[in-house]
């Protein structure tokens, strides 16, 4: 078993298979080897970690995906996925970060499909508030952009 971690020193026994789902995981699996001593993961609360660790846990008997990334719609998402993703926007964006850290790059695309559904029909303004999304442009350079995305409208 893996022991893992949390900065808010939660541990969690993984499988060797639950634990190379993380490409972090993994590299310092192969650096020090399988110790007794835990894995320590800073950038990752105990909350959002057991939620990582849920996600390898059912998908770690998937076949390797191809480092292609695709748009899948929603019908080919599963519903365990769906399910699994229905979170609030907080809990998403702290996992993905955690997914990123970790090197967990189908929980990464994942979450990512899921926030472009999310904003795929939401006008900028609204994006920028849900997200907290500061626009930095000034008038002239706001314009400028505006001016040359119309075509995509």
């Amino acid at each position: 078993m893996i022991r893992l971690e949390s900065f808010d020193g939660r541990l969690f026994a993984v499988d060797y298979a639950t634990a190379s789902m993380s490409s972090i995981i993994s590299s310092v699996i192969e650096d020090i080897g399988v110790s007794s001593t835990p894995i320590a993961l800073p950038n990752v609360s105990g909350a959002i970690l057991a939620k990582v660790i849920e996600y390898c846990i059912h998908h770690k008997d998937d076949a390797v995906p191809s480092k292609r990334v695709e748009w899948i719609g929603d019908s080919r998402i599963s519903a365990w996925d769906r399910q699994f993703i229905d979170i609030d926007d907080t809990t998403m964006l702290q996992l993905l970060y955690a997914a990123d850290y970790l090197g967990v790059e189908s929980l990464v695309d994942l979450i990512c499909q899921r926030i472009a559904q999310i904003i795929r029909d939401m006008p900028v303004e609204a994006i920028r508030q849900r997200y907290g999304v500061v626009n930095d442009f000034d008038g002239w350079e706001r314009q400028k952009i505006e001016a040359e995305t119309q075509a995509f409208k």
